[in-house]
């Protein structure tokens, strides 16, 4: 393969890195791969050097030399973890100065060269009957290039689209972060048929029995964590409700869990039976409810939503019974510190939620959308307060999850 020529609209090249190489060291990569590297690193993508080894080897392997979208599928297959970075690695290659090859064949019949007659003056048509009609050259038909090919725009309403120009939204993390961050959540258990070799308890059998012997076999690990994730919809939250998704949508993809359960809820599940309380707190302008939160009980008639449109309306002890008691909750919610306000009776709701999760799952988490400073003199400073609540960003989904884990947080009033 590397010995066939190679060209380009500007006449013969070698390719996209020199000859093919061999498996030694070969040539440095071309720029362009460099400036492919760097756009897609900004757009969240993070490629290294291994990534780049991976493309260098598998060039040396022979793989992606026939033609420039060869070698796209070939960084999209060693790149690409899912659809959406699949699209933006095609764009980051329509807006790179790559070139265009193509290895080139020989031809079955080679066109006859026409031979034009500048002296000859062609007769005019004749009307006559019987007249034999004037034989006419055929034309040849017209070849484009490959530079023609790649600047050439589709027709119009055709319904094509240049793929160069890809919308996608930045968050601050990304799908990929998201999938690592909650795959360190796992409770790994055997479960299943026995088709997993146990070498220890096999060679004891072995040393017990001094025979040869069938090996001992055990059920593979899985991982057995079970999510219950509660979203607060509407309201303060609608600026956040695309973030929301997009984490909401990462972690059920890739975040490997067992079982996820959502249900959503607007601003708190319920109003706690409980407002006497309030009328009992020493200082009533004080924020903190500390002298009755022993005394909150749980929701009883709490209610969360199936959809994230707030249509279907469903008990919270039936989502609650849905869920196993060995499983996790995580709630999403501004806990109204998007508002900048602060109500006694949200946070007397709140607290009441919080009981009854903590009564039918193993663990609770909060993740609030909103950054920590503006939590000051808000409801959500006193929500976590007695929860351990932190920021909807990488490192505060990092923490939650460690709480998930086991791992306990500093609260000042744990509930």
């Amino acid at each position: 393969m590397a010995d066939r020529p190679v060209t380009g609209p500007d006449g013969p090249v070698t390719g996209p890195a020199g000859s093919v190489p061999d498996a030694e060291p070969g040539p440095a990569m071309p720029p362009f791969v460099h400036e492919l590297v760097v756009q897609l690193r900004r757009r969240g993508i993070p490629l290294g050097i291994d990534d780049c080894v991976a493309l260098r080897q598998a060039l040396a392997a022979g793989f992606g030399w026939s033609s420039s979208s060869a070698l796209l599928r070939l960084c999209v297959s060693l790149w690409a973890k899912s659809a959406t970075e699949e699209t933006l690695i095609r764009a980051a290659f329509s807006r790179v100065e790559l070139p265009e090859w193509t290895v080139d064949t020989v031809p079955s019949d080679p066109p006859v060269p026409v031979q034009e007659d500048v002296g000859t003056v062609l007769p005019a048509p004749t009307d006559q009957p019987g007249a034999a009609p004037t034989p006419e050259s055929p034309t040849p038909a017209p070849r484009l290039t490959p530079q023609q090919v790649r600047h050439a725009l589709p027709p119009l309403g055709t319904g094509r689209s240049d793929r160069s120009l890809v919308l996608s939204a930045h968050y601050p993390v990304t799908e990929r972060q998201v999938a690592q961050i909650w795959r360190g959540l796992r409770r790994p258990t055997r479960h299943g048929p026995a088709v997993e070799l146990d070498v220890p308890a096999t060679l004891d059998r072995f040393a017990r029995t001094g025979l040869p012997t069938p090996p001992v076999l055990v059920p593979p690990r899985r991982n057995s964590t079970r999510l219950l994730l509660l979203v607060d919809r509407q309201g303060s939250m609608t600026p956040f409700h695309d973030y929301v998704d997009h984490v909401r949508r990462s972690i059920a993809s890739a975040g490997r869990l067992d079982s996820l359960l959502v249900g959503y809820f607007h601003n708190t599940a319920g109003r706690s039976p409980d407002q006497h309380l309030l009328a009992e707190l020493p200082d009533p302008f004080a924020p903190a409810i500390d002298p009755v939160v022993r005394l909150v009980a749980p929701l009883a008639e709490g209610r969360v939503y199936d959809d994230p449109e707030l249509t279907r309306p469903r008990r919270l002890t039936e989502l609650l019974a849905t869920a196993t008691r060995d499983a996790d909750a995580v709630v999403i919610g501004d806990a109204g510190a998007a508002r900048g306000g602060f109500s006694s009776s949200r946070l007397l709701d709140t607290v009441a939620f919080a009981r009854t999760l903590s009564l039918s799952v193993r663990t609770v988490a909060w993740l609030n959308p909103v950054p920590p400073a503006r939590w000051q003199r808000t409801t959500a400073e006193q929500v976590a307060r007695h929860l351990p609540m932190f920021p909807l960003t990488r490192e505060g989904m990092y923490r939650a999850v460690d709480v998930l884990r086991g791992r306990p947080a500093k609260l000042e009033r744990a509930l």
